[in-house]
């Protein structure tokens, strides 16, 4: 598998030189976390499987869905947070995961939209992965 900013040799007026191509540009992964309880993917290693999965992938950003948290009940306390808790609980555990910063940039936490958090990961100039494991989700345990 070649990298992703591949050499070649070429030759011009008889000699050869070094070409690098044009890196390629990598997209974002995303996720739909609607259906699991926080604890499910928080909790359980499940976020960080998702995390290191998204790297070997080789994108530049990982989109967490988890929904804004409104119109379910959810206490006065979540109503200054743009989120509830599922919300709360990713956004933890991205800042505060030591396991978790090998593969994601500091301080790159992007909440800007109530409903998803997104965070810019590492440059993998190997992606090794074309998607995501089906077996690293849990099975759903809520509709939405």
């Amino acid at each position: 598998m070649k990298s992703k900013t591949q050499e070649s040799l070429t030759a011009v007026g008889g000699t050869l030189r070094n070409e690098v191509a044009a890196p390629i540009p990598r997209k974002a992964a995303e996720v739909d976390l609607h259906g699991y309880h926080p604890d499910e993917v928080v909790g359980s290693g499940v976020l960080a499987q998702i995390v290191k999965q998204a790297w070997e992938m080789g994108a530049t950003s990982l989109i967490l869905i988890h929904g804004h948290g409104r119109s379910r009940g959810i206490s006065p306390g979540f109503v200054n947070t743009n989120t509830g808790y599922f919300g709360l609980a990713v956004r933890c555990a991205l800042r505060h995961d030591d396991e978790l910063r090998q593969w994601i940039k500091i301080s790159t936490l992007d909440r800007s939209h109530p409903g998803a958090t997104t965070v810019a990961l590492k440059r993998n100039l190997e992606p090794t992965r074309g998607g995501f494991d089906a077996e690293v989700f849990p099975e759903r345990r809520y509709r939405w």
